[in-house]
Order: C-alpha cells, then structure tokens, then sequence
C-alpha cells in the first residue's frame, strides 16, 4: 500500500525571540528558529494550543467588531452548484514547466477534455481523425456535474484529469491509459482533500521532470487534523478508501507568528502536491505552509513559491493585517527545506515571479494591494487584479538570504515603479520586465506600457495606439495586445537589442472589428521561423471573436476565429484566420448549450471557465481548436487556407 507521506506544515512572520510563551497559552515553541530553514513545531499539542490561542483571539475581535458598529457578516459565498513522444503545447512560462490545460499532443495524437468528456484525435499522416472520446468523470459516477473538469496533462501515456468536485470538497485526479492506438482506458481516481483552487489566470497542475505537482490549500481551523490534505481512492462501487493517515507527526511546522502578541489569526494551509502517476497505486506527499487566504503561486523546474498575506479585515478577524505577507519557497526536491522571508505589497498574477540564474534571485512585481474576490464556498480568497490599489514596485528577494521568515526584504530591494490604471499586464522578456494596463477601447488617454531592465533603475514610457489586455514574448522581443480606437484589435511589437538600451515601439497592426476571444496565457502561441529561431521571425496566433450583434462572447470561450499574424524583418503582416464561421452559426450553437444545460441534458463542465480554444503548432503543421472543432491550416502565398477540419465531438 502507497501511503500519503506526512506532510510538513509552517508559518511564519516577521521575526521575534525564538521562545516565547503566547498569551493565553501554556505552551513554548520548544524548537530554536533556524537561520536557513522554516522552523517546525515539536508536537502536535502545540498546534492544538496555538489553535485555542487563536479560537480565543477571533471572539474578541468579533466582540469589538460588534461594539465599533462594523458588520460581522460572513464572507461572500459563491458555490459550486452547477452554475509517442510528448509535445509541448501548453508550455507558455517556463522551459521544462508543462501546465495543466485543455488540449495536449503527441507525435500521433492530439487529446481533449472537453464539457467533461476526453477525445482523442489522430493528426499523423496528414490527417485529422477521431479515433476515441471518454467520459473524464469515474465509470458509474452518479454525479459528475458536481465536478469542473478544468485541466489535464499528458505523461507517456497516461492521461491526468483534474477537476475540483463540490460533491466531494475536494480535487479528482483520474487517469486513463492511451494506448498506440489512440484507446483511451479508464484506470482509476483519487481525491486530495482541498478547498477550491480556482483562479482566472493561473492553473493549478504542471507536470515537471515526469513529476505531477498541484496546488492544494485547505483550511486552518480548530478542525485542522480533520482539514490536513490526505488522500481518497474511488472504489468500483463509487465508496472512498483512505490511503495513509490523517494525522501528522512530530514534522509539523509552525514558526514565529506563534510569538507575536497577540497571536495572529492564521486561515489557510498552502500545499503543494507531487504524485508519481505512472506508479500502479498513486503515490502522493504534500508540503504544506501556513498563511492567511490571499495568494499566488509560482513554479520553475526547481521550486514553488507561495506569496500569501493581504492587508485588509475580513469576516474572519484581523488575519491578514497580523500575519503580514510572506514569500515562501518550496523545493521540489522533498530533501530540500522550505525557505521563507517577510515581505511587502501582493503579485499580480504567476507572471510577476522570476527566477534569476545570473543574479540568484526572485524578481517579483508587486502592488499596493487588491481588492478580493470571495468566490468559493468556504475556500480560497483570491487578489482580483481587476481592481489594483496602491503603487506598484519590482522586489528582488535574495534566495540565499531567505531562511526562517524572521528577516524582512530590506526597502533597498524594492524598487519603485510607476502607477497603472485598472487591471494590470505583466511579463518578463529576457531581462526586462515589461508591464501596462490602460482603457479597454476607446478613450481620451493614451494607453502606456513601462518597461525596466533587472540590473538597473531606470523606466521606460512606451505609448501605444491601443489598450493593454495581453502581454507575451517574441522570442527575445515582446508583444503588447489590446483593444483600441474603433473596437479593432491591436498587436504591437516591443523591440528589444543589445547593442542599446531599452526597448523601442515596433510594428503595430490593427485588426478591425475584433476582440480577444479568450483571457488565458495558452490561447496565445508563438511559433519563430524554424530555420533562423533567433532572427526575431515567426508565426504568432490568439482566437479573436468578430463582432456579432445580440450575442456577448467576451472571454467565454466562444471564438469565431483563430487569427494568425506573421512577423518578418520586424513588420506585422494579417495571414488571415481559421475557423470563421456564420454569424447565426455560432450563435445557435451557444444558444444549443444553453438550452441542454437548463435541461440538465449536459452532464459536466458545461461552461468553459477555462476556455475552449487554442492555437497548436506540432513541427510545421498548423492547428486550431475552436469548441469540438480542429481546423488545420497551410501557409501559402503570404496566407493560411484551411486544409481540413473535424467536429471530433459530433
């Protein structure tokens, strides 16, 4: 039997003496802070008494909460009801960090979870055939529409399928073998115990070094054994067994928050999962931090970091404006320790994290603070980066000076950037940090877009002819994407080169008449020339809706079109579009799903949260999936046509 190995759980907060008795306790933290490492609590009573500490803190918050005259009500709730060689093509952060998506390819196959079912289309030989499809859901499941079937990965062979189950209160990971044949066999599924791990950006499963890691936080409360992750396997006849052991032992970790005066109010435990998924009986561990609701992670082929604390009150108590805001690191390799260190401001999103080899450190770009969405039913609160407050800086955290989380980021290490308006774009290229927001079509004020490099101060101003809705790279050069004057779609290419510094405005086209058709970082693909990958050429794709009047398709994954723009000698050149289909064509279409899921006729995932088009690249080959179609297209004289196309759904 596979066991759920013990999982290591800490917190930490600005530093303090390393023993200290907490009021209202009878307790000491009886393990000396660590210089390099996240300390631990020595047995699991103290967690016990840390938690009354806690219980005993919310009721006099509440209490004078009550007698201030502020409202006491509980968190905004939104449910869950029912509102042979891999290829890489959800690869869009890290080299080697293959994420969780929609669609996944191999040399033979393409595979897609769709409205909670898996197919499998045959694309070798020059074709496009539908060889096989699977419910993404358990064999007999009486319920499957009480999970979202979200995200899905690829590992010689075996298919992943991950959802968050509201029946079930926590992730499903089913796997099915694909054979040669482009078969699909239902194996088996397990549950992890987790609050909901929804974000409108970021995803929560990557496969790294043939490794599957997810994020999984749960609940801290007086309940908090019972709220540890473990992990369920789904029996034939749908009952649950649990694997392993519920309890931890003497590796929990609880750090300097236990010796703040009063104690601060911790909410949540932040793990992150790894499970080797080709072993017969899945074999999982979880470590796990502690911290308060608001945060974001990030992964690179080494660690995960967690950036977690917010400044505001909640219905909770005065968790997060105790706790303050921690980074923490988090090896992949289980022989490695946590590190952690204090900081200031929140992330926007996983873009504002990067890894430095050369400086051998983490640049991450922050904000003031947010506004929160409280859109789980007693889950994760996200930062929602529609509504940035405060000013913005670049921190740049030492990974040799994180240890313990007693020492605070010195102010010398944040630098400060300009303010942006509304929702925020940022993304790393080369060495330059490029950020911008703006208008969303029309307006008065021109759009800006900043760019600074990692090693110096400087900033620069780019206007640009259009709003900032996307960033991304050209290889060494980037890419700014948004709406501008007469609802058209412009693409501009930003410039960067050696020999100078900065960057400079390069070739803008607008597209009439069109808008983003999906808001997630895989919609958007670039493809550079296969014979000259550096020359700065290439083929750059992103589903865009057209205009279509009564129908409001904005980010719901209901594009019309896939758009294809080619960049040669730094000019944007149109090569047209795949997939455009009549106007009372896709509105019917939608109007269709919305009639079979108030019928109760779809049986999962019926809206696609995450989306439902991609642009995919296999060698020289050109694929677009829009909905249950694949259209595959050729490059000739100077535009793409369509070559064939399936409904792999039909």
């Amino acid at each position: 039997m596979n066991f759920l190995k013990p999982v290591t759980m800490a917190a930490l907060a600005i530093g303090l003496s390393a023993c200290a008795t907490t009021p209202g306790s009878s307790f000491k933290l009886t393990r000396e802070l660590a210089p390099d490492a996240v300390p631990t609590f020595a047995n699991e009573a103290q967690v016990d008494a840390y938690v009354r500490a806690q219980a005993a803190e919310r009721v006099l918050i509440r209490e004078q909460r009550e007698r201030a005259g502020i409202d006491n009500s509980d968190r905004i709730l939104v449910t869950g009801s029912r509102i042979v060689a891999d290829v890489s093509v959800t690869n869009t952060q890290e080299a080697g960090v293959d994420e969780g998506g929609i669609v996944k390819a191999n040399t033979e196959f393409l595979v897609i979870l769709r409205r909670g079912r898996v197919y499998v289309v045959r694309h070798s030989d020059e074709t496009l055939e539908q060889v096989s499809s699977i419910d993404a859901f358990p064999p007999g499941d009486s319920n499957p529409d009480d999970t979202w079937y979200d995200e899905m990965l690829v590992h010689q062979g075996m298919v992943i399928v991950i959802g968050y189950s509201y029946g079930g209160d926590g992730t499903e990971i089913s796997r099915f073998q694909l054979s040669n044949l482009g078969e699909l066999t239902y194996r088996d599924t397990h549950y992890l115990s987790s609050s909901d791990y929804y974000s409108s950006s970021n995803y929560a499963s990557r496969m790294i070094g043939g490794t599957f890691f997810t994020y999984t936080p749960t609940l801290f409360t007086a309940r908090w054994r019972e709220e540890l992750p473990f992990l369920e396997r789904r029996r034939e006849d749908g009952s649950r067994i649990r694997i392993g052991s519920t309890l931890l032992s003497t590796s929990m970790g609880l750090g300097a928050p236990l010796l703040i005066d009063p104690s601060p109010l911790a909410d949540m435990m932040h793990g992150i999962t790894s499970c080797d998924v080709l072993s017969p009986a899945m074999a999982c561990s979880t470590r796990t931090v502690l911290g308060t609701e608001a945060s974001e992670y990030y992964f690179n082929r080494d660690a995960a970091y967690i950036w977690t604390g917010t400044g505001h009150i909640n219905g909770w108590g005065r968790a997060s404006q105790d706790w303050g805001k921690i980074l923490y690191r988090i090896p992949l390799d289980s022989a490695e320790d946590p590190t952690a260190m204090a900081v200031e401001g929140v992330p926007i999103d996983q873009f504002s994290f990067h890894e430095d080899m050369e400086t051998d450190s983490l640049f991450v770009m922050t904000t003031g603070d947010f506004e929160y969405d409280y859109h789980v039913e007693l889950g994760l609160t996200t930062w929602d980066v529609e509504a940035a407050i405060g000013g913005n800086s670049l921190a740049r955290i030492p990974l040799d000076q994180m240890g313990n989380g007693a020492v605070q980021l010195p102010r010398a290490l944040y630098r400060a950037l300009p303010e942006t308006r509304g929702r925020v774009q940022n993304r790393y290229v080369g060495r330059h940090l490029m950020y911008g927001s703006g208008y969303y079509g029309a307006g008065d004020e021109p759009p800006d877009l900043f760019v600074t490099p990692l090693d110096e101060s400087w900033v620069q101003r780019i206007a640009l002819p259009h709003g900032v809705s996307r960033l991304d790279r050209l290889g060494s050069d980037g890419v700014a994407i948004g709406r501008g004057e007469g609802d058209a779609l412009g693409f501009s290419a930003i410039e960067f080169a050696e020999d100078r510094p900065g960057a400079t405005l390069g070739s803008t086209y607008m597209f009439p008449a069109a808008e983003e058709g999906e808001n997630r970082s895989q919609a958007f693909y670039w493809r550079p020339d296969a014979d000259n990958p550096d020359s700065g050429g290439g083929l750059m794709a992103l589903p865009v809706n057209k205009e279509i009047e009564g129908y409001d398709f904005y980010y719901l994954g209901s594009s019309t079109a896939m758009f294809y723009l080619e960049r040669r000698d730094g000019a944007l050149f149109p090569m047209g579009e795949l997939g455009t289909q009549p106007d009372e064509e896709v509105i019917a279409a939608a109007q269709k799903m919305e009639e079979l899921e108030e019928a109760g006729e779809c049986q999962a995932s019926c809206v696609d949260w995450y989306g439902n088009s991609r642009p995919i690249f296999i060698g020289e080959r050109i694929f677009a999936l829009m909905g249950d179609q694949i259209v595959e297209g050729s490059l000739a004289g100077g535009r793409i046509t369509e070559e064939r196309r399936i409904n792999f759904a039909r």
